[in-house]
């Protein structure tokens, strides 16, 4: 069944509970309230599964009248019969070109053709058409339950026609449950009534309402109050007809309408010469009578108003247009400039420097054309010129061609901001990359393992694979050989494999160093100075000094010890070299006299402090 289906029970609900107490009735009285409900529910339940076979009856008979006037066409339902027969009748909506009469007589021959297709197709149904005119028309007579229950008949067809016109009907009861002392006219109007709407269509409603005796409150603060229960009924309406788009409802009050007719407001004839009443207490239908019969004008006043009002409206589009010349295009173009040369690791420029931050930093490193310097060099002499009154107007071919202007500027400056990501990007990997290559050079070469191949696989087969370093390690580094490869990558991951690196080589450097050190720590001191820590190894006649313990590209340098204890010639040396002192070294005590200490306050800092055993 169409999910649109209204139950003929109407769109309220029906209340199951009575109003009489439970615990006051008999059992008797209980048992016929059980009985009643039942058969509410069984006479129901029938109704529904009339409808559906009623509507299933009905296809092949739409199948054929809208494959021969589809165009033609606005909706199919089924509506309840005017006389004592009990079924149901093919109601058609028609939307025809043309006048009137003409259109009366295109509707007769579509019927012809319509009830001999209905012969054929249904059984039992009769079938019933009217032009869509008719049926306003029918709404100006104030025969509005015809439209009430066209509104809420069951669909066969539906050119949206019938969704919005049960929405709107849904709104309108709603609304004069509500406020029916004062609504003087529930009006619709706009592309429904035309019929000419789509799903996407707003569906336009007036509601005039008497504020003839509010005496509490405004009539602005009436028209605002109502204004917000309205709106939000409008929504209810629309989840219950199942429409994308609520009833769009203009409220005015009584007093102002009357006002906007002596006035001649556009926007009030409008809605008098295409509106349709879908309830009124006698007051629209005569307005639109007096429209169509020339009896409402505009007075003298309005009428100069109306035209004064042109040029005015001209003028204010000049100021508008100078505007835009003035302050939009300049601002649309110096603030992302701005940004840029920020992006850069450059100040912002005021406007008045602009130009010349541009040339210097964009057009002579070959980063941005001349021409676009000379774009932003016209938009600001526009502004100042407008500023100081050189230029009084500004046309609308102008604005267009400032318009094209800025916007070549702008797809520019796009175009720059991902040049320079991809050569800062490169940058950047490449030196990552080397970071990369010098750090695993120095891890291996403190592991005195000697490179034998390739840089990587060396590293994972002695290092990695010896647990010297964790395989993590080697995912980080294999990552950023492929962006070297590659050429490219985002900040962020830029951002996170550095600090990878740092961190896991900062670990493997101090794991190899625990390592190969364990018999190192037998004979060294350590100093420590500022953020710093040094390895000090005093072997009688010889002394090594690492003056940066923490970081792995620090050099090794081997001293001689003279008589005095004070250190002398400096030459670089090596992990191996040290280790092979070590392993020769008998543990000879060796003394730290003032010279020695005086030697490592010159090698390393006057405030270092010694450690033993550390």
């Amino acid at each position: 069944m169409d999910n649109n289906t209204i139950s003929p029970a109407g769109f309220k609900p029906v209340n199951s509970k009575s109003n009489i107490p439970i615990q006051k009735l008999s059992p008797e009285q209980i048992a016929k309230l059980k009985d009643a409900q039942e058969n509410k529910a069984e006479a129901l339940k029938k109704v529904k599964e009339m409808l559906e076979k009623t509507q299933k009856d009905c296809e092949p008979f739409k199948k054929e009248v809208l494959k021969k006037f589809k165009k033609e066409i606005l909706a199919i339902s089924l509506l309840p019969p005017a006389g004592k027969d009990k079924n149901l009748d093919v109601f058609i909506t028609l939307k025809l070109e043309g006048e009137f009469e003409e259109k009366l007589k295109k509707k007769n021959d579509i019927d012809k053709i319509i009830l001999e297709i209905s012969k054929k197709k249904l059984k039992n149904l009769k079938v019933v058409t009217a032009l869509h005119d008719e049926i306003w028309e029918m709404a100006l007579k104030g025969k509005h339950d015809f439209i009430s229950t066209l509104a809420m008949a069951v669909s066969i067809y539906d050119n949206n026609f019938l969704k919005p016109l049960r929405a709107v009907e849904i709104h309108k009861k709603m609304v004069l449950e509500k406020f029916e002392k004062y609504v003087v006219s529930y009006v619709l109007s706009g592309s429904v009534v035309r019929g000419e709407a789509t799903e996407e269509s707003d569906i336009d409603t007036f509601i005039v309402i008497d504020d003839t005796d509010v005496t509490r409150m405004t009539s602005q603060e009436l028209k605002s109050r109502l204004r917000g229960i309205i709106w939000g009924m409008a929504d209810e309406a629309a989840i219950a007809a199942g429409v994308k788009k609520a009833p769009h409802s203009q409220v005015y009050v009584l007093t102002d309408m009357w006002d906007n007719i002596r006035s001649s407001n556009p926007v009030i004839f409008t809605f008098l010469r295409d509106g349709v009443p879908l309830y009124d207490r006698g007051m629209f239908a005569p307005w639109k009578l007096l429209l169509r019969k020339g009896k409402i004008t505009p007075t003298p006043e309005s009428i100069e108003s109306y035209i004064k009002s042109g040029n005015e409206l001209i003028e204010r589009t000049k100021q508008k247009l100078k505007a835009i010349a003035m302050e939009d295009f300049h601002w649309a173009l110096i603030t992302p400039t701005q940004g840029v040369l920020m992006s850069l690791g450059i100040s912002a420029p005021a406007p008045k420097q602009a130009a010349e931050v541009m040339r210097k930093h964009l057009v002579k490193p070959g980063l941005l054309e001349e021409k676009y310097v000379k774009i932003w060099e016209e938009i600001n002499q526009v502004r100042k010129d407008i500023e100081h009154d050189k230029i009084k107007e500004v046309s609308a071919k102008q604005i267009e061609d400032l318009m094209s202007k800025s916007e070549d500027y702008l797809k520019r400056l796009d175009k720059l901001v991902k040049d320079v990501e991809i050569k800062t990007s490169k940058k950047q990997i490449a030196e990552l990359y080397d970071k990369s290559v010098e750090d695993m050079t120095a891890l291996l070469k403190t592991a005195d393992i000697k490179l034998a191949g390739n840089l990587i696989d060396t590293f994972k087969k002695e290092i990695v694979d010896k647990k010297l370093a964790s395989s993590r390690y080697l995912e980080v580094l294999k990552q950023i050989e492929d962006l070297k490869k590659d050429g490219k990558a985002d900040k962020k991951l830029l951002d996170s494999l550095h600090f990878e690196q740092i961190r896991l080589s900062k670990e493997a450097f101090e794991y190899i160093r625990a390592e190969k050190g364990n018999k190192f720590d037998k004979f060294k001191i350590s100093a420590t100075y500022g953020d710093k820590k040094a390895d000090i190894w005093v072997l009688t006649t010889m002394a090594f000094i690492i003056e940066d313990a923490h970081d792995p590209n620090t050099p090794i340098k081997k001293y001689v010890i003279e008589k005095t204890g004070a250190l002398s010639n400096p030459v670089k040396s090596d992990l191996k070299e040290l280790n092979k002192e070590l392993e020769k070294f008998a543990g000879t005590s060796t003394q730290l006299t003032n010279k020695t200490i005086e030697s490592l306050k010159k090698v390393l800092s006057k405030d270092i402090k010694i450690t033993i055993g550390a």
